[in-house]
């Protein structure tokens, strides 16, 4: 589903504002992404420190901190800063939240994390800036982090979400990752059966 008129640039900080604005969450599951949930339960996410860049309303920030990982949830838009903070209020959970652009992470993020969490947020930015995504991918994770990922393969022009294939991903992350898996998951929601890519890649 596009969600730009502009296929050319992509989404600013307003565009995506403007969705919490209006309550058009049309990308949003409503849930924990099911591949995340099987990954947990097969003990395949590394304890430590977690960062989930693009969190938007935080529900796998939400389901981590519950499960007492040291969780850092991030996003571009105000708003989803907003309602995530609101969900850990209420449910009385602890987490880091930043209301911050993800390529402009300072020193302080160096080597930081121990897993990287992401679901469609490579497949949300412009194709133009996914090697800035993978340096700053590189930048935050330690030696052997872990970047546990859902590529969304739409098949279609345009975007966002860009349309992602797994020789999209080989391209851009081989030089800096070992690819451990790069699959069609099966756990996905009935609306995203057969386009969502599990990749697990091991930062060098």
């Amino acid at each position: 589903m596009n969600m730009s008129s502009d296929e050319n640039e992509g989404y600013a900080r307003d565009d995506w504002q403007n969705h919490y604005d209006n309550d058009d969450l049309r990308w949003d599951l409503g849930q924990v992404a099911p591949p995340f949930i099987r990954l947990w339960e097969e003990n395949k996410l590394p304890r430590g420190k977690v960062i989930i860049p693009g969190c938007g309303q935080g529900h796998e920030v939400l389901f981590l901190a519950e499960k007492g990982f040291d969780v850092t949830g991030l996003d571009y838009a105000p708003g989803a800063g907003e309602l995530l903070l609101q969900s850990l209020k209420e449910k009385k959970l602890l987490a880091e939240v930043l209301n911050q652009d993800f390529f402009q992470l300072d020193e302080n993020h160096n080597a930081r994390y121990d897993l990287m969490l992401e679901q469609a947020f490579f497949c949300a930015i412009h194709p133009s800036s996914r090697s800035a995504y993978v340096e700053t991918a590189t930048r935050i994770l330690k030696k052997g982090g872990l970047l546990a990922g859902l590529f969304y393969e739409t098949g279609e022009e345009g975007g966002p979400p860009f349309n992602t294939t797994p020789s999209d991903i080989l391209d851009h992350f081989s030089d800096t990752f070992h690819i451990e898996i790069l699959q069609k998951t099966p756990h996905s929601v009935e609306k995203r059966k057969d386009k969502e890519l599990l990749g697990l890649l091991r930062k060098k």
